[in-house]
């Protein structure tokens, strides 16, 4: 019997129990709805519980550096739900975590297909709240805020009585290809059930203020000293972009490999600068363009050498290394030459404000991007954009043949004011407005 056989069996093993107990929770929660919870602390104490579409211990991005400044201020869970499909890899999260003192990271094991199928999202959305409502008692979490970032939570924000809803829209998630074919009627429930509502980039602000009263544009922050590290002469490459670096010019991306980013620009700009190297870093989705997953219930794996995927046929010279902490992003950002945000332009990418370009410019590298929105609105002065292969090709080459040590500083100054702190801020003030008794 094959491994990809065996898995199989596991899965279909594993459905089995997650959903006798999803069903159950369904039951329990239709007889017996959750009550609010009184916690020992002053009725005034805030605490709050952020439900993200975004992994965890995945690419560090918007929703951990938010949940991590909150807790700073209030205690908090921090939501991620897992698959149970990933249960079969062994870079698994566990279930239960603490990040701090005052933050802990919750990966709830659900049935596969919980981003795609309805039906299936309900039955995870009951067993998250039975689950989380313990959680809530134990911590003593009393009344806790919901922030939530996908509209795929309008069944946790309505399943539990919250002392109030935020909704931070990171992205439209209703155009992706895998969202459930009832994504916008979840949207705009958790639109009116939301008291107040943030956006993460002006092109959904543009998009989505029309749907509640109390909405802001509120942008993505930087750690500009933690990026800055790449410049420190002292700090060490990794052993494998060293190996890489010393092959000449490396042009790199960290990120997310799914179907937002053109595979399809890669290769060119791979077979069009032979003597430079691509990097990729970050997660690998099934739906990336050189992804060749074998596994039907596989979705997103952390390498290449992952159980159950292949590459499909590539240049030499572009490397893909898979998903690496965000603690040493800059020492590989250290051996870029320049940095790309290599985007593909479709519904899915509309409103992208990358996190990754601040990132990038407060290291002071040269950036190359595809015309985003946001980009030509907010960073077209500091950003290159180029709206061909041609050209993405040209003004990488020209960045590698002439360094610009006071452009350096010029990007690094840029991104220095636009801090996650300053973010969180206005975003803690709102949140305090719509708060009874605080």
């Amino acid at each position: 019997m094959n491994d990809r056989i065996k898995r199989g069996i596991r899965l279909s093993l594993m459905s089995l129990y997650t959903g006798l107990k999803a069903g159950s929770a369904t039951v329990s929660l239709a007889l017996n709805p959750v009550k609010p919870v009184k916690s020992d602390k002053s009725s005034n104490a805030l605490s709050f519980i952020s439900y993200s579409i975004t992994p965890w211990f995945g690419v560090w991005q918007r929703p951990q550096q938010f949940a991590t400044r909150f807790s700073a201020y209030y205690s908090g869970i921090y939501v991620d739900p897992v698959g149970i499909q990933h249960l079969l890899n062994k870079d698994v999260s566990p279930e239960i975590s603490s990040y701090s003192d005052t933050l802990s990271v919750f990966c709830p094991r659900v049935l596969p297909m919980g981003k795609t199928r309805s039906k299936i999202i309900n039955l995870n959305d009951a067993l998250i709240i039975k689950q989380l409502d313990r959680l809530i008692r134990e911590n003593n979490l009393g009344q806790p805020v919901l922030i939530a970032n996908t509209p795929l939570a309008d069944g946790i924000a309505e399943k539990y009585p919250w002392r109030a809803v935020v909704f931070d829209v990171i992205d439209d998630f209703t155009k992706w290809a895998w969202s459930p074919g009832d994504a916008e009627e979840r949207e705009q429930r958790l639109f009116k059930r939301a008291d107040t509502v943030f956006t993460g980039t002006h092109s959904l602000f543009i998009k989505k203020h029309q749907y509640h009263s109390d909405i802001e544009f509120i942008p993505c922050g930087v750690e500009v000293d933690h990026f800055m590290r790449a410049n420190d002469a002292s700090l060490e490459l990794p052993e494998d972009i060293q190996a890489i670096r010393s092959h000449g010019p490396v042009i790199g991306y960290f990120g997310g490999l799914n179907e937002r980013i053109d595979a399809d620009l890669l290769v060119y700009l791979a077979e069009s600068i032979p003597t430079a190297s691509i990097v990729l870093i970050g997660p690998i989705f099934a739906d990336f363009g050189l992804s060749d997953f074998e596994d039907k219930w596989a979705s997103v794996l952390p390498h290449p050498k992952s159980p159950g995927f292949k590459l499909k046929s590539k240049p030499k010279n572009l490397h893909i290394l898979g998903i690496r902490k965000y603690i040493d992003l800059p020492a590989y950002l250290k051996a870029f030459d320049v940095c790309l945000l290599p985007y593909v332009l479709s519904d899915a990418t509309y409103d992208i404000h990358p996190v990754k370009g601040l990132e990038y410019l407060a290291s002071g590298r040269p950036v190359v991007s595809t015309p985003l929105p946001d980009v030509l609105t907010f960073y077209q002065s500091i950003i290159n954009v180029a709206d061909t292969y041609e050209l993405f090709s040209e003004t990488v080459r020209e960045l590698l043949d002439n360094p610009d040590q006071e452009k350096c500083r010029e990007r690094i100054e840029f991104a220095r004011p636009k801090t996650w702190e300053n973010m969180m801020e206005r975003m803690r003030t709102k949140i305090l407005k719509v708060c009874p008794g605080i």
